[in-house]
């Protein structure tokens, strides 16, 4: 057994495991996704070392560029992580994931990014939380409190209306970090998939499109996969619209960023009145290389100063070691300083004469997995201290070190809508 990519002939066996653990592959969305999205080039296996054999694991890579902090990113989006239940409980899983990072590194992708099914299976191997959503559900009679009737609504109904979609969607993301950057070819994916077994609409005010949904009804339930308006109106005109479904569905369920506060505007101020919401938690990043992830960030040109931490990362023990992050010139410059670090501690200790600080001491030390909420934004670096998730080493001015940290890498409203 082995941790290779996909050959054309395991087609058939890449099929077969996804549609033993996901979709029968009947479903509409299997025969679109394998015709149309899936590449065996992308896909990474552990099976035998001939082409055709069996594959026990597999996951697929599937590519995106994302926006992070203003940057933009070829990523991987995993997804299809699965393994066939008689090679489970041999850590084939966990391989396969480290033998994705691996391939990521080699393509020059600083992090890769995956919906969780099971946080607690994903959080150890070093992904963090960078997104979550808004979970919202409501009866349409309550939506009809809140919405207001659009100037026009219209149904989607053709890939080639992608132009308006893309118009709300770059308004909506306009404020916003780690969503996907989406040309003409994945938007015509995008509408093609959403209106495969569902239905989407596009909510109109006296200037254009300001917002639009793509939907499924199922059992007396409408639910949302996609959302996005620019502007209230928008917001409003698709509420009036899930409020027309008064009579056909039960509830609605929709998905909104977790930074919404639109509950303040509406009659008391009480959304338990008219909404349930839960958090959902919608995306992990895990960060593959970090010099290449923080290298090149842009922050405030007034900053200047330099933060030096230590990295544990258990599951790539490579990436372990102190890293350097300076603010100069309006950018963050990234290095990783360990072998430095080894050889200043190492004559310093032979020789008792201290080599001053042009080799820099770590300040705090911290985990992959806070790594990654730091690099996307989750949480910036006050919070992360505040929740016991960074250390504090010996000597470092903790004041300081936290303005500036604070200062170089802030807090994000972070958003991302992908599900495969």
């Amino acid at each position: 057994m082995k941790i290779r990519k996909a050959f054309p002939a395991d087609e058939r066996a890449v099929r077969s495991l996804w549609s033993y653990c996901f979709e029968p592959a009947t479903d509409p969305f299997f025969i679109w996704y394998f015709q149309r999205l899936a590449h065996m080039e992308e896909v990474l296996g552990y099976a035998g070392g001939e082409e055709g054999v069996s594959i026990a694991c597999d996951l697929h890579r599937r590519p995106y560029e994302i926006s992070v902090r203003g940057n933009s990113y070829q990523t991987d989006y995993i997804v299809g992580v699965a393994t066939h239940p008689a090679a489970r409980g041999r850590g084939l899983a966990k391989e396969l994931l480290c033998g994705s990072f691996h391939e990521a590194q080699r393509e020059g992708k600083s992090f890769v990014i995956l919906m969780p099914s099971a946080a607690s299976f994903y959080l150890p191997l070093g992904f963090g939380f960078y997104c979550h959503q808004w979970a919202r559900l409501a009866a349409p009679e309550k939506l009809a409190l809140l919405g207001k009737r659009a100037a026009r609504v219209k149904s989607i109904s053709s890939m080639e209306e992608w132009q308006e979609l893309a118009s709300v969607y770059d308004a909506y993301t306009g404020n916003r970090n780690g969503y996907a950057l989406r040309d003409e070819a994945s938007w015509r994916r995008h509408i093609e998939a959403a209106l495969l077994e569902g239905y989407g609409a596009l909510v109109y005010d006296e200037e254009g499109p300001c917002g639009y949904l793509f939907y499924t009804i199922s059992d007396r339930k409408l639910a949302v996969s996609e959302m996005a308006f620019s502007s209230e109106a928008g917001r409003r005109g698709i509420y009036a619209f899930l409020a027309g479904h008064q009579g056909s569905v039960r509830e609605c369920l929709w998905y909104e960023p977790l930074d919404d506060a639109s509950y303040r505007t509406w009659p008391d101020g009480a959304e338990h009145c008219y909404i349930e919401n839960r958090t959902f938690p919608f995306m992990l990043g895990r960060i593959v290389d970090p010099v290449a992830a923080f290298d090149g960030l842009p922050c405030d040109s007034r900053l200047s100063g330099e933060l030096a931490f230590q990295l544990t990362d258990a599951f790539l023990p490579e990436n372990s070691g102190l890293y350097v992050l300076r603010a100069e010139g309006g950018r963050i410059h990234a290095l990783k300083e360990d072998v430095f670090y080894s050889l200043k501690c190492h004559i310093e200790d032979i020789s008792g004469v201290s080599l001053g600080e042009h080799i820099p001491e770590p300040s705090f030390t911290l985990s992959a997995s806070v790594l990654a909420e730091w690099f996307f934004g989750a949480a910036d670096f006050s919070e992360l201290l505040a929740l016991d998730r960074i250390r504090w080493l010996d000597g470092a001015d903790r004041n300081q070190i936290s303005r500036l940290a604070d200062a170089m890498l802030p807090k994000q409203k972070n958003w991302i809508n992908e599900w495969y």
